[in-house]
């Protein structure tokens, strides 16, 4: 009994002491919880809205920019979203993707000035037509000038996980990557491409897997095809006699894209095939190894 009796003591004081301590937290000075069926109740409500609201303008205007970007600075689109796609298919630190970012954004800095548009002529050598075209191999295009080739142009070997096909079966090559004299205006420069001398109308094919990102005509390139491959390559097909592909057409490697001809600042048929990578030109002929096309040889005056 007595063992009962302490027990029921020992509850009592634990309820007076939970009682006191419940008497205390409701004598606080503690403001009242925030009632949200209140006349505020609309505001905080519509808080979602607004946040919504905000986030839709932002990627409106982050739309617009980036379609702004590709139509006023075309190349520097194609080397923006190259680069992007890059970095988002490799594993990278914070550190490494700041990294490359500054590098992205540095080169894009030196680029500008000297990368003009395939619409334009990227050239400070006026074409002329003092140099007999009986003895200049099939050749022409527009050089850059020799001030900027180290900045436009690298002659590091590229390396690929797909040979390409040859872009036409048989020619001979007419005028490799690089140094030279240009065959009509008799000035120096750097040849962007590789020019290859064939037959009228024969057939070009695509070196490499990809989409047509744009044909049209200039003054030097003549009648030209761009195409646009996997990781920042495009190739050039220019000085065709006819355009057999369309603009966003997708061709796979061997497929005709044009015929080779004589348009634009040339001396014979031929075709010009450039190489580039992120918007830097490269020599093509590390690409073919063996199956390098042979030199012409110059015809006698």
């Amino acid at each position: 009994m007595d063992s009962f009796e302490s027990t029921e003591s020992r509850f009592a004081q634990v309820r007076e002491a939970r009682e006191r301590r419940r008497g205390d937290r409701d004598s606080c000075d503690v403001p009242p919880c925030e009632n949200f069926d209140t006349d505020e109740a609309p505001v905080r409500k519509g808080s979602l809205a607004r946040v919504m609201a905000t986030q839709a303008v932002v990627c409106a205007l982050l739309l617009g920019a980036l379609f702004a970007a590709q139509k006023a600075m075309p190349n520097t689109y194609r080397q923006l979203r190259a680069a992007y796609t890059q970095v988002m298919k490799t594993d990278m630190s914070v550190k490494e993707v700041w990294a490359a970012a500054k590098a992205v954004f540095a080169s894009l800095k030196e680029d500008i000035y000297v990368l003009a548009p395939y619409r334009e002529e990227p050239t400070t050598v006026p074409p002329t037509t003092d140099a007999p075209a009986a003895t200049v191999p099939a050749a022409g295009g527009l050089d850059i000038a020799l001030e900027y080739a180290n900045k436009n142009c690298s002659a590091a070997p590229m390396l690929v996980t797909v040979p390409p096909c040859l872009p036409v079966a048989r020619g001979e090559l007419s005028s490799p990557f690089g140094y030279r004299i240009h065959p009509i205006s008799g000035e120096e420069g750097v040849h962007t491409g590789m020019d290859i001398a064939a037959d009228e109308g024969d057939p070009i094919a695509a070196a490499f897997f990809g989409t047509v990102l744009e044909t049209g005509e200039s003054k030097g390139y003549g009648k030209y095809v761009l195409m646009e491959h996997p990781n920042g390559l495009c190739t050039l097909y220019a000085h065709c006699s006819e355009i057999a592909a369309e603009e966003d057409m997708v061709l796979r490697p061997g497929e005709t894209v044009a015929y080779v001809g004589s348009t634009g600042n040339s001396t014979g048929p031929h075709l010009h095939f450039e190489v580039r990578l992120r918007g830097l030109r490269c020599d093509p002929a590390p690409l073919f190894g063996e199956r390098m096309y042979p030199p012409a040889q110059e015809d006698e005056p």
